[in-house]
């Protein structure tokens, strides 16, 4: 029964196909800001959890990817100015985070932009400009394959509505990671018995768990020693639960 409950629940949190137009007709009208700029130079990609099919309707933004091609020889650093001043000057609010452009609108809504240059011509692999001043390797399409394997996308979905229930401060990259690692070699059958599974890699294993970008073993998803002992306690107290009520809406 726990798992049809579980199956009841993401139904619930599919996105309704309103809501999904407006997701891509504020990503239609930021593609034609850049490419008024860029012309159709720049491949650009859903990212994020609309990339994954990973998305809850409880607490959603939207990544899109921004690519230049390999024989574009302007430095990352210069790719990143360039689509941020770009953006700014059509009129959008601009932030600049880590590896992205934050655009910030209502209700706290956001998109992250996040431009970079392929590596080759596949474009399967990237080098963003990491701020303040590095860069970073990294692969959209084996973000998408790290969660791409059957049951694997319900997975992160429920662990992104278990984490907002107990307000956790744990990033979705580092989420994902946790969860394929506790899933590796798994079939994702029964969803209790495969959240049961997550929450006891969590309880044994997070504390000195090593998190690192399934595209690049040398990047290294940071996650603090106080952020970890949150997720450990809620894993613990989900698993002494009752009903899956308690842990998961």
């Amino acid at each position: 029964m726990s798992h049809e409950y579980l199956k009841q629940v993401l139904q619930g949190q599919q996105l309704p196909a309103p809501e999904a137009r407006v997701l891509q007709n504020t990503r239609a009208d930021l593609e034609a800001r850049l490419r008024s700029r860029y012309g159709a130079v720049p491949r650009i990609y859903y990212g994020g959890s609309y990339g994954k099919n990973t998305m809850i309707r409880s607490s959603y933004d939207l990544d899109i990817i921004v690519y230049f091609p390999p024989t574009d020889t302007t430095p990352v650093k210069d790719l990143y100015g360039g689509v941020f001043n770009a953006l700014k000057s059509s009129g959008l609010i601009v932030q600049p985070k880590t590896v992205a452009i934050r655009l910030p609108y209502q209700d706290g809504f956001h998109i992250d932009v996040v431009p970079g240059r392929a590596q080759d011509a596949t474009f399967r692999y990237a080098t963003l400009y990491k701020n303040p001043g590095s860069t970073l390797q990294t692969s959209l399409k084996v973000h998408i394959e790290a969660v791409s394997r059957p049951g694997m996308q319900d997975m992160v979905r429920l662990l992104k509505l278990w984490r907002l229930r107990h307000q956790l401060p744990w990033e979705t990259f580092a989420l994902e990671i946790v969860v394929a690692r506790a899933l590796a070699g798994k079939a994702i059958v029964d969803y209790t018995a495969s959240t049961i599974a997550i929450w006891r890699f969590i309880e044994s294993s997070l504390a000195s768990a090593r998190l690192v970008d399934p595209a690049n073993t040398n990047n290294e998803i940071a996650m603090s020693t106080n952020d970890r002992a949150g997720v450990i306690r809620a894993a613990s107290n989900s698993l002494a639960a009752k009903t899956w009520q308690e842990v998961i809406w």
